[in-house]
């Protein structure tokens, strides 16, 4: 679970949405409706469901004011956008911790409301903005968690953990600061941030590194990401070592962090879980594959592979077992056979 603690970092309306749909979505292909079965066979091999797993979403939201400051004719979209996305999913069976990156840019089904806080159905769009929808507490982060379970087929997603901008210098400075050589150049933000500097981030600086995106190099999310992958690989490095040292680390860090944090944990569940995880092995980071592209007015799209998309979903909620038999039978309570 201190995956999930060193994961807490880092609105576009009318223009950006595509697809207006005024009912639920409807499933993607047969296999959306297949997943969730204990056992499939996709492509020739047979798959079996993990048992046990929890799956927490981490938001990095980019907001640093409350949802009450905001006039009460946009309170019900004026959440922030979920600008960093990250599924964390714990095997306590296998003792591993498996990271799903999500692009912001992701087009996904994302759930609408009106002025008056009324569900007006489903749209596509970036999947950052299912943030923007709600409360900016509890029911944007219901909205994204969603959002995200609808993108991987409905697969389950227990919990969540939303952490404002304001929080991000207090979780650098928590664990002393982050050390990252920059591969751009941040100096007309802070001159002390040129490229090619190795530093220990502050609080602020930390910020702007996860941050930043337009005039920062190539100006992109996709290079963004790459800058969140290096920060966050470190974050728990330190993160595991704090708690290592000292078994009080995970309570103060959530304390500290309350102020900015929106969760459906418990304080208790969010230490439990990061001391019986500490020596997990911490999987390395898959991402969706996918193709960017610019909408007809200049914002960028990020459309996932369908079957870039299955496999991650595979590789991380199912265990392949063996080769598919070819006696296989749906009809007599064998695994579903899907085709890639």
């Amino acid at each position: 679970m201190s995956a999930v603690l060193l994961a807490l970092m880092g609105l576009y309306l009318g223009a950006r949405w595509l697809e207006n749909e005024s009912q639920a979505p409807e499933p993607r292909g047969d296999y959306q409706l297949r997943y969730g079965d204990q056992q499939l066979i996709v492509g020739g091999h047979t798959y079996r469901q993990r048992n046990n797993l929890t799956a927490i979403l981490i938001m990095g939201i980019d907001q640093d004011e409350a949802n009450g400051s905001v006039p009460a004719y946009l309170r019900y979209y004026s959440g922030g956008q979920a600008d960093f996305l990250r599924l964390v999913v714990i095997d306590p069976l296998e003792k591993t911790i498996a990271q799903i990156e999500i692009d912001r840019d992701t087009m996904a089904s994302i759930t609408m409301l009106n002025t008056l806080g009324e569900k007006l159905g489903y749209r596509t769009a970036q999947i950052c903005l299912s943030h923007s929808y709600g409360d900016g507490r509890e029911k944007s982060c219901e909205f994204t968690v969603e959002a995200v379970s609808r993108l991987l087929h409905n697969l389950p997603i227990q919990h969540y953990a939303a952490l404002n901008l304001d929080g991000i210098s207090v979780l650098n400075d928590q664990v002393g600061g982050v050390t990252v050589t920059l591969e751009d150049d941040f100096s007309p933000i802070d001159p002390a941030m040129t490229k090619g500097t190795t530093l220990t981030l502050t609080g602020g600086q930390a910020e702007t590194y996860v941050r930043s995106r337009m005039n920062v190099g190539v100006g992109t999310n996709e290079a963004r990401m790459a800058r969140q992958r290096q920060y966050v690989s470190r974050m728990m490095e330190l993160l595991n070592q704090k708690i290592r040292e000292n078994a009080d680390f995970a309570g103060a860090l959530f304390d500290s962090l309350a102020p900015y944090l929106c969760t459906d944990m418990s304080r208790a569940q969010m230490i439990n879980k990061a001391w019986t995880a500490r020596d997990y092995a911490r999987l390395p980071p898959v991402s969706i594959g996918g193709v960017r592209c610019e909408d007809g007015y200049g914002y960028i799209q990020f459309l996932p592979d369908e079957a870039s998309l299955q496999q991650v979903i595979l590789d991380v909620f199912y265990q392949k077992v063996k080769e598919n038999p070819e006696s296989g039978n749906n009809q007599s309570g064998g695994p579903i056979r899907l085709s890639v």
